[in-house]
């Protein structure tokens, strides 16, 4: 039967190359470079970018993913390449008590606009986020700023031991907020590029003179938003463009091997993630949640949907991460015919579905079509794995906002999204916003006390190795109880050509282009 599964998994698979190949490549806009160049003035570089989607808003009050991707907004913190945390726009920090930190910011600074990036503009920021976004409310928990020239003392209302590294994330980009005012105003950050402007299609940098870390190595940027994942490929194998950023494994294949391109991979924390929704009769049973779990053959997911670029998952985070090494449940097939059978579900009808007291199980299984993310594919993957042991799925497919909106309001049954598990390098950072009860992206009401206590210890333990332990603890209960489906970890790939160096390829997809980004003539 593994094999019937490969197979099929193999026909989707080409039924969607076919179906990407008959899509048009996005048209080069007007004024833009005739492919095969890459504009260069005297004295400064030019590079063309390739981005999977518009950037709509670059507002950290709207986490905003793209604004440090670009090079426009940094934070207090960032995480370096071995995943670990170090001061950007923070000079030096300590925690004076168990609810009071302090911040000394650096004091060479300035916004691209001039104005000096002081105390009393990065709490502006701050407080603005705060004031507007739900998940900074509780990844930082801060009840008061306090202000004296560059110096910020943050006092929190609960022990959050994972306070700097929340700052890392993308909820604290600090930006003048005065430029934030204004919906259709351009947003002015410390980074090492400004925007120019925000056009349909395309997004043009120049590089920031003043920049407080050195100059940037590219003298402009043209970011052109391309979508479809074929035309994307065809733009960079064309040299119209010289990067391509999350281009889908089916497309960055045909780079592999090549001698005009480098194909990067990162061992990334990016999951797709099946929620249950507890509140349905069926999916409130453990067994029914367990038989799904068990179902659905992770490694050949990894294997064949994705090709290799991804690793199965066993728990919630990667078992690359130092916390992430948990047994999950294994694949068995029988094993989950025989505890929906135990649980009194038969097929009284013969359709091929199971039912209990009149009622057939099948659910409606919601995702979104984002670019690259594979994930309709795998819910075309996971229903027929789910036919093999008799429950029915309807796959209902949207955009990414309309679909976020369903899942807030609840009433859907089973719901796979993509996530980065821990984009801070802290497993705080996924407990506090999904884990525990009532979080803000805890869709499907998964609830228990024992995990909820594990959190609370979480969020005050300063300890590294006893943090790793809750972690695991944490995890070794979820998997218990079946609460969430992690299916696979994708790897974090991008494709240049080799003229190209510099740029960021960390797991935490918050970093792209930066001062060191440069193209060799």
């Amino acid at each position: 039967m593994k094999r019937r599964l490969k197979g099929f998994i193999l026909l989707v698979m080409a039924a969607v190359i076919l179906a990407g190949c008959s899509n048009t490549p996005a048209a080069v806009s007007p004024g833009s470079e005739s492919p095969g160049t890459s504009r260069t003035e005297a004295g400064a570089k030019h590079l063309n970018v390739a981005y999977h989607s518009e950037i709509k808003s670059l507002d950290p009050g709207k986490t905003s993913w793209d604004t440090t991707r670009i090079g426009v907004g940094e934070r207090l913190f960032k995480i370096n390449d071995h995943l670990e945390l170090e001061p950007w726009l923070v000079q030096t920090y300590q925690r004076l008590d168990e609810l009071t930190w302090e911040f000394i910011l650096r004091d060479d600074v300035n916004f691209s606009n001039g104005k000096k990036m002081t105390g009393e503009s990065v709490k502006a920021c701050l407080e603005r986020t705060i004031a507007m976004n739900p998940r900074a409310v509780t990844m930082l928990n801060i009840a008061s700023i306090a202000v004296d020239g560059q110096k910020l003392t943050v006092k929190t209302n609960g022990i959050n031991a994972a306070l700097p590294n929340n700052m890392a994330d993308v909820v604290c980009t600090i930006l003048d907020s005065d430029t934030l005012s204004d919906e259709t105003g351009i947003p002015v950050g410390t980074g090492p590029f400004v925007i120019q402007s925000m056009a349909e299609g395309q997004m043009e940098l120049t590089a920031n003179q003043d920049y407080w870390n050195g100059t940037p190595k590219l003298g402009s940027i043209t970011i052109k938003y391309i979508t479809d994942g074929n035309a994307q490929a065809m733009a960079l194998d064309n040299g119209e463009v010289d990067l391509a950023f999350q281009l889908p494994t089916e497309n960055i294949m045909q780079f592999m091997g090549n001698d005009r391109f480098d194909v990067t991979k990162s061992s990334g924390s990016r999951s797709q993630v099946m929620y249950f929704d507890f509140e349905n009769q069926f999916l409130s049973d453990l067994n029914v949640r367990k038989a799904i779990t068990m179902a659905i053959d992770r490694e050949t997911f990894a294997d064949v949907i994705n090709k290799g670029n991804s690793e199965a998952a066993t728990a919630i985070f990667p078992v690359s991460f130092s916390y992430g090494k948990i047994k999950g449940v294994d694949y068995d097939k029988e094993g989950a015919k025989k505890l929906l059978a135990d649980s009194g579900y038969t097929d009284s009808d013969g359709d091929g579905i199971l039912d209990k007291n009149g009622v057939p199980m099948s659910f409606k299984l919601y995702s979104y079509g984002s670019h690259g993310s594979l994930l309709p594919t795998f819910c075309e993957a996971i229903q027929a794995s789910l036919k093999e042991i008799g429950i029915g799925i309807d796959i209902r497919i949207n955009d990414y906002e309309p679909h976020t909106n369903f899942l807030k309001n609840g009433g859907f049954d089973l719901a796979l999204n993509s996530y980065i598990m821990a984009p801070v390098a802290d497993p705080q950072y996924f407990a506090d916003i999904m884990l525990k009860s009532g979080a803000d992206y805890n869709y499907g009401k998964y609830a228990n006390p024992e995990v909820d206590a594990l959190i609370a210890q979480l969020d005050e333990e300063f300890a590294d190795g006893k943090r790793q332990e809750l972690a695991q603890e944490i995890q070794k209960k979820i998997v218990e109880d079946c609460g969430f489906l992690t299916i696979g970890h994708l790897k974090y790939q991008i494709a240049a050509n080799k003229k190209v160096t510099g740029y960021s390829t960390q797991a935490t997809e918050y970093y792209l282009l930066n001062e060191n980004t440069d193209i060799n003539a």
